[in-house]
């Protein structure tokens, strides 16, 4: 038997179960956790993701990335 004390949670298994038509709290609750593994499985990590945009960026520049700016360049961007 489920006992949800908190009337947070109490509402949002309530809106799961209206919206996924799970016949009970504990179903709507099983459903939103199993939904919520599986995109958290399926789910590229950040670094992944930042890698692909920059590789997408690069193949439409019109030219190769600059290298990376010594310190007394930084510096003297910061002095202007």
């Amino acid at each position: 038997m489920l006992s949800i004390r908190d009337e947070e949670v109490r509402t949002l298994a309530e809106t799961v179960m209206r919206t996924s038509g799970a016949p009970n709290l504990t179903a709507a609750i099983k459903l939103a956790l199993q939904r919520e593994i599986k995109r958290a499985e399926q789910a590229v990590p950040l670094i992944d993701r930042v890698a692909a945009i920059r590789a997408a960026a690069i193949a439409k520049a019109d030219r190769p990335p600059a290298p990376p700016l010594s310190e007394a360049e930084r510096d003297a961007l910061w002095a202007r």
